[in-house]
Formats: structure tokens, C-alpha cells, sequence
């Protein structure tokens, strides 16, 4: 079941990565620059573009993004990670797409601001249904892949600290519940994921720096295996077609997971700023040019992760998996104790913003389609809430197996909704970009 939907999903993912990155002239690298200066604007605003950003790579940011990585290594080689880059860069056009039709569509309910699949998809397929079927599989996204999947990962480390992995989801809803009820959702996440972003990366620079002599043949190590050209030596060109294969399937799949691409999340936070003039026709070319800063910068994190497991050497210790092979790369440099903490803190500031992103998804969804029901919010937040802990009691296989046919269904309803509408926005949303286009 899974192979069947990963299968459709993956490709018609990379034919619209191909098809918008032509008919865009490659806007993602061209303007990238743009999106920059785009990022401050509406600073003003409940819900910032920098906090809309924030949200996105809050969410992107997951446990998986460690924890995924290490998966990736050991199942396609340090190879994997150039292939990654490249899907990445190649479908994050989708991210502008898919946020410029979300706000191009919108619709205002009883005083809020609703957009992205839910809303869009209607228009594209011609029938309400299609917003229940959407709001129904973000739904169950936000409790496997934003929800169980992340405690699941964080529960697995709790031992280096001595602690019960319950404990993990335990400490995690309570965490959660003081967030969202701290007022500003926007404020809180424009703080915290920069911080952990920054720390993250400082983390591994210093980690990098104590290998130092290991980055150049690690970089070379991965050249080698995207290439394949071990087989190619060796004169197997069976084994040099199938490990290329391999390599590719492996790359393209952890970078469509660790960017989110596809599932609509851009579309829905990004919909929530408000223009302070709104008669600006800029406006949705201002947001849909931030919501491709987000692939970058998973993009750099899954790097560095990647030359971290490598030059520290304990990505070939089979008795390592997962989140326990990023920490013992990083104990390895600094030693255990105080490193530990440090990391289990962190790994657990990357699961609670990206449960907070999808929480808050769920919740427009959920609003849209019940005509914002508060008694309907309150039941869906109250459940959200108690299934946390349940996913530090999961087994591994099975969370992530219903995560991947989640993830694969709205990929595919998400992106047929994209190519659907394209026609009708294509001429507006690729256009030469204005000289005020980074102006409000």
C-alpha cells in the first residue's frame, strides 16, 4: 500500500518540479534574493511573513530531519545527500505555487482569513467534497507525521538521560498546551525556531571543526557514491545502474519528507498574514517568494547533518540508528553529559515546533471546513493534546508506515489541485518580477 501511493506521489511531484522550475525560468534560484528582501514585510501584522516562515521551517525542522538523515545515509550512502539537494532545489518552486494560488483563492469566514489546499482544492476539482477530503488528511498528517512520529523519535533517546520514553510525550503536551496558550503563536515561533536553527548549525560547525581533516574525504566520499563510481571501477554495470537507482529513490524521498514539499502547510500558514493593503497585487508574489527561503534551509541543516555523521565516522557503526547516530556524533566531539542534555533539548525544541505547525494547520482546516464550529476546535484540540503521549508507546515501523501513506495521499490531492489551476494563474504568478514587487 505504501509503495503503491509513494510511487505516484513522488512522480507527480518531480514532473511539477520540472514543468513550474522551466515555465518560471528557474524563479527559485533567479529570486531568490527577492525573497530575502521580501521577508521583513508586514512585521506589523498578528501573523508576519517572518513568522509564517518561521512556522514553515518549524515545521520542516522535525525530529526527522536528524533522525531522517541518519535513515538516509544508511540506506542509500553519503550519495544520497547531493541527489536530495538537487530534488529540493528542483521542486521547491512547488512551495511558491502552491503559496500563490492559496492566497489568490482565499476566502474570509466570520471575520478570519482562510487559504491553501483546503480552500483551493474545491476550485480545482469542482466540489465541496474535495475541501472535506483535504481538511480529513491534514488532519490525520498532523497526528502521525506532526504528532506520534515526532515523540516517537524524541522518546527513543530519553534513555541517555535516564528517563522513561512516556516521559517524553508527557513533558511534550504539556509544553504544548503552555504555548498555545501563550497568546501570539507568530511571536513564539519568529523566537524559537531562528534560536534552535542558529544553535543547531553552531553545534555542528564546532563538531566539523574538531574533524576537520575528515571534510574533504567526506566530500569526496559523496561525490563518489552520487556517482556511483565504485561499481564503475569494479566494470558491474548491473550494480552501477541499480545503486544509482537506489541512491536517487533514496535522495528524492528524504528530500520531499524533510521539506514538506507538496503537502500544502506554505499555503495555509501563509494565508493567515494579512497585507496592510490589501489592494496590493504584490501581495501574494511577496509571500509565495518567502515560502521558498524554507527548502534552503532544510536543505543546509541536512548538509551539515550529513558531514557531521560522516567525518565523525559513526555513520559505518551498525549498532547506531537513527537519532542515537546524530548523538553519538556529537558526544563523540564533545563527550557525553552536559552534551547530551543539550541535545535532547534541542531535538526537543525541533519536535515541539514542528507539532505546533501542524496543530495549527489542523486547526484552519478543521475552521474551514466547520464553519468555524469552536465546540468542534476545542474537541479536535483536546484530542491532539492526549494522543502525544501515545506516540512515546508506538512501535517505530508502524507510525512511520502510516505517516508515508498519510504523506503520499496529500501530496497527490495537493498537487493534481496545483496542476489543475496552473492554466488559469500560470501568466500572473511567473511574470517578470516588478521593481516594487519587495514593496508594501
Amino acid at each position: 500500500m505504501k509503495l503503491f501511493l509513494a510511487f505516484p506521489a513522488v512522480f507527480l511531484l518531480l514532473f511539477s518540479g520540472f514543468r513550474l522550475s522551466f515555465s518560471s525560468r528557474w524563479l527559485q534560484l533567479r529570486s531568490f534574493t527577492d525573497a530575502i528582501s521580501c521577508l521583513l514585510k508586514n512585521r506589523g501584522a498578528e501573523f508576519s511573513s517572518l513568522a509564517a516562515l518561521c512556522a514553515i521551517v518549524g515545521g520542516n525542522l522535525g525530529v526527522g530531519n536528524l533522525s531522517g538523515t541518519a535513515v538516509a545515509l544508511r540506506a542509500g550512502g553519503p550519495g544520497f545527500i547531493v541527489w536530495m539537494v538537487f530534488i529540493i532545489i528542483l521542486t521547491s518552486i512547488i512551495k511558491y505555487a502552491t503559496c500563490y494560488i492559496s492566497i489568490r483563492t482565499r476566502e474570509e469566514r466570520n471575520g478570519r482569513t482562510f487559504g491553501g489546499p483546503v480552500v483551493y482544492s474545491q476550485h480545482a476539482f469542482k466540489t465541496k467534497w474535495a475541501s472535506l477530503a483535504v481538511a480529513i488528511i491534514t488532519m490525520v498528517c498532523a497526528v502521525t507525521v506532526g504528532n506520534l512520529v515526532q515523540v516517537n523519535s524524541l522518546s527513543i533517546s530519553m534513555h541517555l538521560i535516564g528517563q522513561s520514553p512516556l516521559s517524553a510525550g508527557i513533558v511534550m503536551a504539556i509544553a504544548l498546551f503552555i504555548v498555545t496558550n501563550l497568546g501570539s503563536l507568530g511571536r513564539v515561533v519568529s523566537r524559537v525556531v531562528p534560536a534552535m536553527t542558529i544553535f543547531y548549525i553552531v553545534l555542528a560547525g564546532l563538531t566539523l571543526g574538531k574533524f576537520g581533516s575528515n571534510i574533504i574525504p567526506s566530500l569526496k566520499l559523496i561525490l563518489e557514491s552520487a556517482l556511483s563510481l565504485s561499481s564503475l571501477r569494479d566494470g558491474a554495470i548491473l550494480a552501477l545502474v541499480a545503486e544509482t537507482f537506489t541512491i536517487i529513490q533514496v535522495g528524492a524521498l528524504r528530500g520531499i519528507f524533510a521539506t514538506d514539499i507538496g503537502l500544502g502547510l506554505e499555503g495555509t500558514v501563509h494565508s493567515m498574514v494579512v497585507s496592510k493593503n490589501v489592494v496590493n497585487s504584490n501581495f501574494a508574489t511577496q509571500q509565495s517568494l518567502v515560502s521558498i527561503i524554507s527548502p534552503f534551509i532544510v536543505a543546509l541543516v541536512t548538509f551539515i547533518t550529513t558531514l557531521v555523521l560522516l567525518t565523525t565516522g559513526v555513520w559505518t557503526d551498525l549498532s547506531l540508528e537513527s537519532t542515537n547516530m546524530c548523538f553519538a556524533a556529537f558526544t563523540s566531539a564533545f563527550g557525553k553529559h552536559y552534551t547530551e542534555y543539550a541535545l535532547i533539548a534541542l531535538v526537543f525544541c525541533f519536535s515541539l515546533t514542528t507539532i505546533l505547525t501542524w496543530f495549527i494547520c489542523s486547526k484552519e482546516v478543521l475552521a474551514y471546513v466547520s464553519h468555524n464550529n469552536r465546540f468542534m476546535e476545542k474537541c479536535w484540540t483536546a484530542l491532539f493534546f492526549f494522543i502525544i503521549p501515545l506516540g512515546s508507546l508506538g512501535g517505530v515501523s508502524l507510525l512511520w508506515d502510516i505517516a508515508d501513506i498519510s504523506i503520499s495521499i496529500s501530496i497527490i490531492i495537493n498537487t493534481l489541485g496545483i496542476l489543475l489551476l496552473l492554466n488559469r494563474y500560470k501568466k500572473e504568478m511567473f511574470s517578470a518580477l516588478s521593481k516594487d514587487s519587495s514593496k508594501e
